[in-house]
């Protein structure tokens, strides 16, 4: 089943790779602003890394500017926030930039947490298959949620560093995208274009 995208949800993704102590102090930070708060991985084809994913609370709130200096203050890179829906930007200026970028969201079946180990050990071996055989590198940002419900993200932000343009991305993500899902039995596939600013 496939659906259209929310035009109100803001949410974050956060380097979690820092001590116990420097994400506790983290955790308590966000949680001001954040709800539903977990903790997943973001996927490459070259390794894992852990993430604490969030959704923001309210619109207009100075997300960006708190996790821009919770990035610098314990060197916690990359941060991400994605919104969707063009009317949901923060009502103040931020300093970084914004991007329109691709995204896909996947919703997986329950899993147990010995389920989802060999899930992600199976979604590593689709993604290097799509780096060797497409050339498009995959990020994938994966979480076990509620009652063991798994949630797959991904974004087309692969960029040039010299581009100043709005619109990033690279050739062949979408089309390499479509043959990692074919991958998984997914419950549930949302496709959407949504604002992205990586900290």
């Amino acid at each position: 089943m496939e659906k259209g995208k929310n035009p109100l949800q803001t949410y974050a993704i956060v380097d979690a790779s820092a001590p116990a102590e420097v994400l506790q102090e983290v955790e308590s930070v966000i949680s001001i602003y954040g709800r539903r708060i977990r903790r997943g991985f973001v996927l490459t084809p070259h390794g894992v890394n852990k993430i604490i994913f969030f959704e923001v609370k309210k619109k207009h709130c100075q997300i960006v500017d708190v996790l821009a200096k919770l990035a610098e203050m314990y060197d916690l890179y990359p941060m991400y926030v994605m919104q969707e829906g063009k009317c949901h930007l923060p009502k103040n200026p931020t300093e970084t930039k914004w991007y329109l970028v691709d995204e896909v969201k996947m919703t997986m079946p329950v899993m147990t947490e010995e389920e989802f180990e060999q899930f992600k050990s199976s979604c590593m071996h689709v993604l290097k298959e799509r780096y060797r055989e497409d050339h498009v590198f995959i990020k994938l940002f994966v979480y076990r949620g509620k009652y063991g419900v798994v949630h797959v993200m991904a974004f087309n932000s692969e960029r040039d560093p010299l581009y100043t343009g709005m619109d990033i991305g690279v050739p062949g993500w979408k089309d390499a995208m479509v043959k990692v899902e074919a991958e998984f039995k997914t419950e549930e596939v949302q496709r959407m274009c949504v604002r992205y600013t990586n900290l």
